[in-house]
């Protein structure tokens, strides 16, 4: 070990030790090869472990599926209980005009929604392991809801608009012996999406849905968001729309109201217009002004629904302009009942569609909370408080919950710091219930679908995130398009599907075409780099070496194949079975004369970035040793990670390829191969750090 003086005036380190290959490696440091299980032995092993209980195990258990039990014994009222009150009735006071306008979006009566912020956040307040999420009603969610409820719900629609589904009237015609109400059907959708999430989370694939990019995630919701301003502009206009459902909905949508638009009732256009624009005077002027000043926001919507309810009361807007409103609310809780069970099978599959969507909306924002806060969060767990919070809510007449995005900012904007918040929110949202209630029956639906409509503000600006990929990368900005356009031009489910199957192109493509590169050596180094992208490099004659990275195996190794012909000019014989002994000894002498004027006798191929190979991708490695060998070039690999080279040795590649070829680093190989002869570490082996 030495120093020396770098050009720059900083001091090098040089570290000096043997050239390693695989056996000398194992030899020199006693490598263990891994035992390997047999189905016998991994049985009696985990076996053991699921028996074995002692008392930290025990209340580790419980605690993983009671994440309140890890954090409540030990909360600091002093440092946490004001903010987190505090957050609590700012929350609360949302949860009152987002629930009512959310469930009018399901097709629901208005109290279902704060039914909603009730019931179900209990539970999750118990079992959730995000400290910052506030579960309830969500646009998406509410509106893929909405569109069950308009397929199944069999009682007189409120509005008396007919329900078309397509081309096809007599596919709705249903068995007059048995009707459903709207909230029956929403409360099967959510036993049935608590049921999906708590298999989910047994088979312990929450994981899994992490792997929805973010790209897909962002142009869903915004495809969404137009079906949310669609469904709410015949409330808005205060026109009768037919409900279309099924593929190209959204298109028959705005057919319909393009041919009611002339019979819009003026006064409910009139409340619209006034409140979309106070309310947007308040995004954009009075919120980031009143920011500054304190956390607490401003609650525009409780105030707006409060002017609206006493303007509609006094003034008899239902009598005199025919405004459709909240109407009758009731007080009280509601009584616990049974769903209809025989509608499991039919909303089966729209009830695993909605639930994939608002795990993968809520784990997305756990995790940022969790990350940005410094604690952990558990996707399966995440998956268990949801799938118990739709089962319990389910019996009061709930439709599927997930994580509000604006609720969730604001709560950890005013100071919430853990699930004591969802606590202080349910204690007013009860005194709402018992008491409050009635209070907004004359509330105009106009004014709960303007809420709705300043709210997608946030969704409608994901479209910037199309303009910000585009030129990062074109094939994520492709699964955003695909799942936008499949959304808004198809319909919400087959958009998540499109979206889902555009991701795993996408996710094939990458892997078919890894980054690949030839190295050479920077001089006095062990540091090598690609030669188109570096001119500062000096080639090693005798040595070529290409670096592969990504993983390696039947689907790409074609790609692999090609790419190590054009990066290193060094042609593999590859002659037809049908080609004559002459043929084949003409070619390979011809191919044997050119390759040896290039004074290549060994091919090194980097594989530090290979995560994964599999039997395809080692017999391609035999084979192109074989055919180099053939022309007098020697195959050699290095820097193979530890399962990449078992691998290799249980489909037989070591036995193509000798462990003696194989080495621990780049830089060993080109001075193995170099020095042959050398006993110690010559000069120009020292690795300069």
């Amino acid at each position: 070990m030495g120093h020396n003086k770098s050009q720059g005036g900083g001091c090098e380190m040089c570290v000096v030790r043997p050239t390693l290959n695989i056996t000398q490696r194992a030899s020199k440091y006693h490598y263990t090869p891994p035992h390997k299980l047999g189905l016998f032995e991994s049985l009696q092993i985990n076996s053991k472990k699921s028996c074995a209980c002692s008392g930290r195990c025990l209340k580790s258990a419980i605690t993983a599926r009671v994440p309140i039990l890890s954090w409540l014994p030990s909360y600091d009222f002093r440092s946490s209980l004001l903010g987190d009150v505090l957050s609590g009735i700012t929350v609360a006071i949302m949860h009152i005009p987002q629930g009512m306008a959310f469930a009018l979006l399901g097709g629901l009566p208005p109290i279902t929604g704060i039914y909603m912020a009730f019931f179900p956040l209990l539970i999750y307040a118990l079992l959730g392991s995000s400290r910052h999420c506030s579960m309830g009603s969500f646009a998406v969610v509410c509106l893929m809801t909405g569109k069950v409820v308009g397929e199944l719900a069999t009682s007189p629609d409120t509005d008396g608009a007919s329900i078309l589904s397509g081309n096809d009237t007599e596919s709705l015609l249903m068995d007059t012996r048995q009707t459903y109400t709207a909230v029956q059907v929403a409360a099967i959708v959510a036993l049935m999406n608590g049921i999906v999430e708590i298999i989910l989370g047994m088979l312990s694939v929450g994981s899994l849905c992490v792997f929805l990019s973010d790209m897909l995630v962002s142009g869903f919701t915004t495809g969404a968001a137009f079906h949310v301003l669609t469904s709410q502009i015949k409330y808005l206009l205060g026109i009768q729309v037919p409900t279309y459902n099924g593929p190209l909905k959204i298109i028959h949508t705005y057919g319909g109201i393009f041919s009611q638009i002339m019979s819009s009732n003026p006064a409910e256009v009139v409340i619209s217009a006034i409140t979309i624009s106070v309310m947007a005077i308040n995004s954009e002027v009075l919120k980031p002004w009143f920011r500054k000043k304190t956390k607490i926001p401003i609650p525009i919507e409780l105030i707006v629904v409060s002017i609206g309810t006493t303007v509609s009361y006094l003034a008899n807007l239902y009598d005199v302009y025919h405004i459709r409103i909240v109407g009758e609310i009731p007080t009280g809780l509601p009584e616990p009942t049974l769903p209809p069970f025989e509608l499991m099978p039919t909303v089966l599959v729209d009830s695993i569609v909605i639930s994939v969507v608002a795990y993968v909306v809520s784990f997305s924002m756990a995790r940022i909370f969790a990350k940005r806060h410094n604690y952990s969060i558990d996707a399966n767990q995440e998956l268990y408080a949801l799938g118990a919070s739709n089962v319990f809510g389910s019996f009061f007449g709930c439709a599927p919950i997930a994580v509000s995005l604006a609720r969730s900012l604001i709560q950890e904007a005013a100071g919430g710091v853990t699930q004591i918040t969802s606590f202080v929110c349910c204690f007013l949202l009860l005194f709402v219930l018992l008491f409050i209630g009635p209070v907004f029956e004359t509330l105009p639906n106009a004014v709960l679908s303007s809420i709705i409509v300043v709210a997608l503000k946030g969704m409608f600006m994901q479209v910037r995130d199309l303009k910000r990929v585009w030129g990062v990368s074109r094939p994520d900005a492709m699964i955003w398009l695909a799942s936008f356009l499949g959304v808004v031009i198809i319909d919400i489910d087959y958009g998540l599907l499109l979206g889902i199957v555009t991701s795993l192109v996408v996710l094939l493509y990458r892997s078919q075409q890894p980054k690949t590169a030839r190295l050479g050596r920077v001089p006095n180094t062990d540091v090598y780099l690609n030669v188109n992208k570096y001119s500062m490099t000096a080639e090693v004659p005798t040595v070529s070496i290409f670096q592969f990275i990504g993983p390696l195996h039947f689907a790409n190794s074609e790609y692999f194949r090609r790419e190590l012909m054009s990066v290193t000019g060094l042609n593999p014989i590859t002659i037809a079975a049908s080609k004559s002994l002459v043929e084949k000894q003409q070619q390979l002498e011809a191919d044997l004369t050119t390759q040896l004027t290039k004074q290549v006798q060994y091919l090194v191929v980097e594989m530090s970035g290979v995560c994964y190979t599999d039997s395809s991708g080692g017999y391609l490695l035999s084979q192109l040793c074989k055919e180099y060998q053939e022309a007098g070039i020697t195959v050699c690999l290095a820097s193979l990670s530890e399962n990449v080279l078992e691998t290799l040795e249980v489909c037989g590649t070591l036995k193509v390829i000798p462990p003696e070829n194989i080495f621990h680093s780049t830089h060993d190989a080109v001075m193995a191969l170099t020095h042959p002869d050398s006993p110690l570490p010559v000069h120009d082996t020292c690795t300069k750090l």
